[in-house]
């Protein structure tokens, strides 16, 4: 079975996916965790161009974005879009995530005067039970 990974879009969150495709089923696995396996004539999918494919099955529509969307559209038995490069999408594990800026000095005053002021009010709640 031909696999191919990807990434799916799920109520907008982007998960890292491999589609598998037999003659007479296809199926989702992120990572070690199945998400469908639907046999042929229960699934659809459509070429939406630009590398970007939907799954539709069970009443429920997935957008898929291949690695390799040529290599996909061949999968499919389907001619591969000429407009679509065969460079591969951005991995979810080269994204990169930037650190705010530093807290101000009157949030972490705050913060400290915070954390001395519950102390106290739960060292007057523990004495007040005795």
């Amino acid at each position: 079975m031909p696999r191919f990974p990807g990434v799916v879009t799920l109520n907008e969150d982007h998960v890292a996916v491999t589609v598998g495709l037999d003659d007479d089923r296809i199926s989702l696995v992120a990572g070690e965790v199945p998400i469908g396996e639907w046999p042929s004539g229960e699934y659809v999918v459509i070429d939406l161009g630009e590398g970007t494919f939907v799954i539709e099955a069970e009443e429920d529509s997935i957008s898929f974005h291949p690695d390799d969307p040529s290599g996909f559209a061949r999968g499919l038995g389907q001619e591969p879009d000429p407009q679509v490069t065969n460079e591969p999408a951005q991995s979810l594990d080269t994204i990169e995530i930037k650190e705010g800026p530093p807290p101000q000095p009157s949030t972490i005053v705050a913060f400290y005067a915070l954390v001395v002021i519950t102390a106290a009010l739960g060292i007057w709640a523990l004495i007040s039970l005795f």
